[in-house]
């Protein structure tokens, strides 16, 4: 018996019902296909260690991502779309960091057509460390009668982590002010310290502040 005969039998109809199959399984993977526009935000992620970002770095990406409906409904009730900018083999200085479909974050079913901007700009600069007797700063007067009679910080000098460029222009560091108006009592309070706007750590823990007020001796 010729096994091979069942199989070449009708072979016209067989390629016929194939083509109908292969037609009928795109049919129903592309019903409810549909595309959404998305503001997304970026993420940096694997940052050297001993350096940090400076200057402006895009903060989002604009995407065009294309799935299932039941897909983009999902996408656009919570499930989040990231970008993320992988920092590992950036140098200090200037780099320019490529971004792709590859990575963008995304639920399972959902395609990213199109990136904009698909080049992220990003500026690394060494961490660098600097020590600072810490100024604290007073805001009025204490109540009629009373005195500030001592003020100082625990610990004295607090150390600073930074960029290199910014910790070079950081001249001195102190507290943001302090309101001892009408104060007629002594107290100790962990203060809030000014960073003038600059991209600071300070390392030091439990910093305090201890205010002494005297009744004046008439």
């Amino acid at each position: 018996m010729d096994l091979r005969r069942p199989l070449f039998d009708n072979w016209g109809i067989k390629l016929l019902s194939m083509g109908l199959a292969l037609t009928l399984w795109f049919y129903v993977t592309s019903k409810g296909k549909t595309e959404m526009t998305l503001t997304i935000p970026l993420e940096l992620r694997n940052i050297p260690q001993d350096m940090a970002v400076v200057g402006d770095v895009a903060g989002s990406l604009e995407a065009r991502v294309q799935g299932q409906e039941r897909a983009l409904r999902d996408v656009s009730t919570g499930k989040k779309v990231v970008g993320v900018a992988d920092l590992s083999m950036a140098k200090i200085g200037d780099n320019t960091v490529r971004i792709s479909p590859d990575d963008i974050r995304r639920p399972s079913g959902v395609a990213v057509t199109y990136l904009s901007p698909t080049d992220i700009k990003v500026k690394l600069e060494p961490l660098v460390r600097r020590t600072f007797r810490l100024r604290p700063v007073l805001h009025g007067a204490p109540a009629a009668g009373y005195r500030l009679a001592k003020i100082s910080a625990s610990p004295a000098n607090i150390t600073v982590e930074g960029p290199s460029g910014v910790i070079k222009t950081l001249e001195s560091l102190q507290t943001m002010p302090i309101d001892i108006q009408g104060a007629k009592e002594s107290v100790t309070l962990e203060p809030k310290i000014d960073y003038r706007g600059k991209q600071v750590k300070i390392l030091d823990k439990n910093i305090a502040v201890r205010i002494t007020i005297e009744r004046v001796n008439k």
